[in-house]
């Protein structure tokens, strides 16, 4: 009776099918994507105009070749189902369906952005112009983004405030625009002058001061008890240094203005920035710190889901706050003469691309930004020690490491980027309220979950990917653009329902045994 009831099985072979499904949404996610590009470079005039016949062929190469694929998957699924039901181990096959339905969706919208591309025929310079909103808006939601990651990354908590935080240092600078605004009796440049004629002497003051050299010899422990004679000239030789490089700095600013006006209106127009944004950046890291202090420290050691609430009453604290300080009314940001304006491309007979000079600055300082802080993370002694209390805080608090202060000091960087990212918004959208940060906020967080919580590269990349994402589905999908919304969290169900750990996976700590 064994040997029928062996019989009557169907043997599969022994292979990691979870495995195999993830490759083969991975695989029909490819040839989806190659599908919708190839139909937008041929339709867009990219390849010629008019395009070669051939090429059209080919792109229906690619969508026969994609609903081959779908049927296949469905032939195997259903194999695979009737053997697991015939068998008498008790196996799930969710993983396998969830697989196979995410591959029928990319077939769907791969068929939709077919149809509504070969029927409006957009132009190339309309894409740009798209791909260009779409990086900006990814800028921003990288450098958020990141605040949530490396919160998670450490205390495993998505801290909900941050957009609030976002949007207070868009106040700061503004507060700092004003400022500089009213130095001019209304007029932002003269107002930069007055600014440069400070920063300038100081920045040269202290590029003067020996900080390096000061710091090494600071922090070397000598077992001699005799006086470092060339410590002691440094120290007293530091006033004469910061007198001389303020003097210098001074005469520098003053040369340029008579002899060089463009470059000194420049000069002081890209110091009065750098004053604005550093101001930003300061206000939402005092008020992350303070946030972690009062709402997330008392609740280190509780249950998961209190700091969550928490998380979610100081964003809503905040919000009240800012409302009941200044007021519902927008508040204005005046870009000056140096970013206001637009670059254009132009691309010949295919059409031209306007770019804002905002959104260049936010793409490229966004870049650096993340650069540098994977450079910090990565690289520096804190750095080190933060990826020693995410991988396990009692042991790196055994080791020395002060557990609070890597804490506040990844709340801080992470205020310190978004910070940045409020008052690029600021001069690139142009006005503001207390609300302002709540939704950017939220898709900052799908960006993460996108990339992968608790990852510094896919937080950067998660960030791009869904600018991108909401910037060209609308007209890819031929639906009205206040449905950018909508298509960024549906993205974000799709991806915890397919890839739950991200594109690029999760970073957490695992305790081994």
């Amino acid at each position: 009776m064994a040997q029928i009831s062996q019989a009557r099985r169907l043997a599969l072979p022994d292979l990691d099918y979870e495995r195999l499904s993830g490759l083969y949404f991975g695989i029909g996610a490819l040839v989806a994507t190659l599908r919708i590009f190839w139909v937008i470079a041929r339709t867009s005039g990219l390849f010629g105009t008019p395009p070669d016949p051939q090429l059209e062929t080919i792109e229906n190469y690619l969508g026969t070749a994609l609903w081959l694929y779908t049927l296949l998957g469905l032939i195997a699924l259903g194999v695979i189902f009737f053997a697991r039901m015939r068998s008498e181990e008790n196996v799930s096959s969710t993983r396998l369906f969830i697989n196979y339905l995410g591959v029928v969706i990319l077939l769907v919208a791969a068929n939709r952005v077919t149809g509504v591309v070969r029927a409006h025929e957009y132009n190339v310079s309309l894409w740009g112009l798209q791909l260009v909103n779409g990086l900006v808006l990814g800028g921003v939601y990288a450098l958020v983004a990141l605040g949530y990651t490396l919160v998670y990354g450490i205390l495993f908590m998505i801290n909900f405030a941050h957009g609030e935080v976002l949007i207070m240092g868009t106040f700061g600078g503004w507060f700092a625009l004003t400022y500089i605004t009213d130095l001019g009796n209304g007029t932002f440049e003269v107002g930069a002058a007055s600014v440069a004629a400070v920063l300038m002497p100081l920045l040269f003051a202290i590029a003067f001061l020996p900080l390096e050299a000061l710091a090494s010899r600071f922090g070397r422990r000598s077992s001699s008890a005799e006086v470092d004679t060339t410590w002691t000239v440094t120290l007293f030789s530091l006033p004469f240094r910061a007198i001389v490089g303020a003097l210098l700095g001074y005469g520098l600013w003053q040369a340029l203005g008579g002899y060089a006006p463009r470059l000194y209106e420049g000069l002081n127009t890209t110091l009065a920035l750098l004053f604005i944004v550093t101001v930003g950046m300061i206000v939402s890291m005092l008020v992350a710190m303070g946030v972690e202090r009062v709402a997330y420290r008392p609740l280190r050691n509780a249950p998961r889901l209190t700091p969550l609430i928490s998380a979610i009453g100081a964003s809503f604290f905040l919000q009240q706050a800012m409302l009941n300080t200044f007021g519902p009314l927008p508040r204005f940001y005046q870009r000056p003469k140096l970013i206001s304006g637009t670059i254009t491309v132009n691309l010949g007979e295919l059409g031209v691309i306007p770019i804002t000079k905002t959104g260049i600055i936010i793409v490229v300082v966004s870049i650096i930004l993340m650069i540098f802080l994977y450079t910090f993370v990565q690289r520096s002694k804190t750095g080190r020690a933060m990826r020693a209390v995410a991988e396990d805080k009692d042991t790196a608090a055994l080791m020395g490491v002060d557990v609070d202060q890597v804490i506040v000091v990844t709340f801080a960087l992470g205020a310190l980027l978004a910070g940045a990212a409020g008052v690029m918004m600021g001069f690139h959208n142009l006005s503001f309220n207390f609300r302002s940060g709540f939704i950017p906020g939220l898709k900052a967080f799908t960006a993460a979950v996108l990339g992968g919580i608790g990852n510094v590269a896919g937080a950067m990349f998660g960030g791009f990917f869904l600018g991108l994402v909401e910037a060209l589905g609308p007209t890819m999908l031929g639906i009205p653009t206040e449905y950018k919304d909508v298509i960024a969290f549906s993205l974000l169900v799709l991806v915890l329902i397919f890839r739950p750990t991200g594109i690029f996976g999760e970073v957490l700590s695992e305790k081994k045994v």
